[in-house]
């Protein structure tokens, strides 16, 4: 090595200056991006700030604890799944079959578009022995609990049938999220993926 530069090593290029809110959402999506190579366990505020070319101080004037910056990717994910992949579940006005079907789709290319986010939330669903997983089960429950009022307004518009077990069928479906995920990860053809999507469909709206 070169002396010189041994005795005044280079200094990393200072970060753009940005306004707080425009800081603590690049920071954030560091740290998704972190946490999603890294897991939940292992993800450090010293590694957000390298990625994000500020100083580690930088990183806690936004999280000041690993606990909030934990709290602040995960409720990001939740944000993420609830409003861009589940709502449309109560919004769309088509019949309950057709838009299950569809958000089961939007689901599988949401983890091509933010894959960091299907990363974080795989490690969160199985985070059973974590102080995390409280957390994963009230998402988990609004979203069955979507699905399910879903499930029965088909029953009420008569694309259903009535004596489907809404509760089980929200499970099936949610369930399989797992491999949807895994199928995207591991580059099946999307052929595949939509019809298992299709399979997945029949399966749970079809009575026992």
């Amino acid at each position: 090595m070169d002396p010189r530069l041994a005795a005044n090593p280079p200094k990393r290029p200072r970060a753009r200056r940005l306004p707080p809110e425009e800081r603590r959402a690049q920071l954030l999506g560091c740290a998704l991006s972190v946490f999603a190579e890294h897991g939940l366990g292992e993800a450090r505020h010293a590694e957000i700030a390298n990625q994000a070319s500020v100083s580690v101080s930088t990183v806690f004037v936004y999280f000041p604890t690993r606990e909030a910056l934990v709290e602040a990717v995960l409720g990001e994910v939740a944000r993420f799944i609830l409003d861009e992949v589940v709502a449309p579940l109560q919004a769309s006005p088509a019949p309950a079959p057709k838009i299950i079907r569809e958000t089961a789709l939007a689901f599988a290319n949401s983890i091509d578009t933010h894959p960091d986010h299907a990363r974080v939330w795989l490690d969160w669903s199985t985070a059973v022995r974590d102080r995390v997983w409280p957390r994963y089960l009230e998402f988990q429950g609004r979203i069955l609990d979507a699905f399910a009022r879903a499930l029965e307004r088909g029953q009420r518009e008569g694309t259903l049938d009535p004596h489907l077990d809404v509760e089980d069928a929200a499970h099936l479906i949610v369930g399989s999220a797992h491999m949807i995920a895994q199928m995207k990860f591991t580059h099946r053809d999307p052929d595949r993926v939509e019809h298992f999507i299709d399979t997945l469909t029949r399966a749970a709206l079809t009575r026992v």
